[in-house]
């Protein structure tokens, strides 16, 4: 985009192509009948375009016979030849005119869908929860960072910028959504939900669908089709891990088109080097090691690879907090999950034990996220850790479960969230100081131990 607010050649040329074969999608349409209403060069570029797009199709469909006239309309389109004369140009402006009515139509209409389903509003869902550092943006390519629960959406997208955040979203019929750390997730309603979980997790409670009309999500991975349930998905680059409570998903592998339908107690891994298979998840585990060794996947911070005398890290990353820009924490969090994919609980008895490295003298605050047995958020919990270090910085930090208290970002919604975390399931965790200068903070193990036999 130049910075008169008029398109590059390679952005304009790219939009017309597009609309000429019918592939635009409605915010590209609206910023077409921008251009072509308010640049009058534009127009005749346009025009120009479009009329060869059709004599090339003419030529086309009348057969391969005609080369001279193929090379003809091809040297037609050299900018250093006569075009048109006055009068075609004229017609032809006309019909710019009329595409941009044509396109303004095309938006209204499909305004009026939308308004359809909830007349009031015009949205199709509505916030019913957020917390952290959050960005919303609209079906139109609109940045709001202002949203609050209660906020009524016609579509968009909204992305989690830290491991603490949580965003939770209601449609008209119900249907719930939530997702947690940081995470992606586009969704629209125009008579069928189609959302797009790009990268992280996310959890739904899905009321019944309209025949014909399922719930589709979308990963890098897998396509998942929903009637109505209840169930997790973890969406990474790689892999899609899709954890089923209720009911019955079906998940189809973007790699081969291989289904699946997982039923309840159950879950798949959908990746193109996995077996794809569904296996039933064991009841609860109670104990859990981190698995940093194994690369970033799932991880906010710096990831470092191990060396001959230092174990693979997670390092803090300076990040400002969107409700208070004064503040600068130095953080990292990963994502909880078991071998089996079982949830992971935790009880009066539970500790967290966490190893690593730091280059200051500071306090280490430890933060969990939990959910209730059917997947919904139930709370964020902070604990200030007690912290055993040496003189290479090499530190143990610990946190009983007793320790942790509501965590302040979701002080507001303490009467709706779980009053402590014993007896919940832990899906992330995450780790920050408060120095006055970076505190090097590096992570190479946590653990979740528990004293019951």
């Amino acid at each position: 985009m130049s910075d008169s607010g008029k398109p590059n050649d390679d952005v304009w040329n790219d939009l017309v192509e597009r609309h000429l074969r019918g592939e635009l999608n409605q915010r590209e349409q609206e910023q077409l009948a921008g251009w072509l209403d308010s640049d009058a060069s534009l127009r005749e570029d346009f025009v120009r375009q479009a009329t060869w797009d059709t004599e090339l199709a003419e030529v086309v469909r009348a057969g391969g016979d005609r080369p001279s006239e193929m090379e003809s309309l091809l040297a037609s389109n050299d900018d250093k030849q006569p075009w048109r004369t006055p009068k075609l140009m004229r017609a032809m402006l006309a019909i710019a005119a009329t595409t941009i009515l044509l396109l303004s139509y095309a938006l209204l209409t499909r305004d009026s869908d939308v308004n359809a389903i909830d007349p009031t509003s015009g949205s199709v869902a509505h916030i019913t929860g957020l917390s952290g550092s959050l960005i919303w943006t609209g079906d139109r390519g609109e940045l709001v960072r202002d949203i609050s629960v209660g906020t009524d959406l016609a579509g968009g997208t909204i992305e989690g910028l830290s491991p603490d955040c949580w965003f939770e979203l209601q449609f008209n019929d119900g249907s719930e959504v939530a997702i947690s750390g940081a995470s992606m997730l586009t969704f629209s309603d125009d008579g069928q939900k189609r959302l797009r979980l790009r990268e992280g997790r996310m959890s739904a409670d899905v009321a019944p669908q309209p025949d014909g009309n399922p719930m589709v999500i979308q990963t890098r991975t897998a396509t998942l089709t929903v009637l109505g349930t209840s169930f997790d998905v973890e969406a990474e680059l790689p892999t899609t891990a899709v954890i089923v409570r209720e009911g019955t998903v079906r998940v189809t592998r973007t790699s081969d088109g291989k289904e699946i339908d997982v039923s309840a107690n159950h879950r798949v891994v959908a990746a193109a080097d996995q077996d794809f298979e569904r296996r039933q998840i064991a009841s609860v585990v109670r104990n859990w090691e981190s698995r940093i060794d194994q690369g970033p996947d799932e991880t906010f911070g710096k990831w470092i690879a191990a060396t001959e005398t230092s174990p693979a890290s997670l390092k803090a990353v300076a990040f400002v907090p969107e409700q208070n820009p004064n503040v600068v924490l130095y953080l990292l969090g990963l994502g909880v999950r078991s071998e089996e994919g079982a949830p992971v609980e935790v009880n009066e008895d539970s500790h967290f034990e966490i190893h690593g490295k730091i280059d200051v003298e500071t306090q280490i605050y430890f933060g969990i996220q939990v959910a209730y047995a059917n997947g919904d958020f139930a709370g964020k919990f902070r604990a200030t850790c007690s912290v055993h270090r040496d003189a290479s910085g090499n530190f143990v930090a610990r946190a009983d479960l007793s320790d942790f208290e509501l965590d302040p970002s979701v002080a507001a919604y303490k009467d709706k969230l779980a009053p402590s975390p014993e007896g919940l399931f832990v899906n992330g965790v995450w780790s920050f100081t408060h120095s006055e200068t970076p505190s090097g903070m590096r992570i190479s193990e946590i653990k979740l131990a528990n004293r019951r036999k």
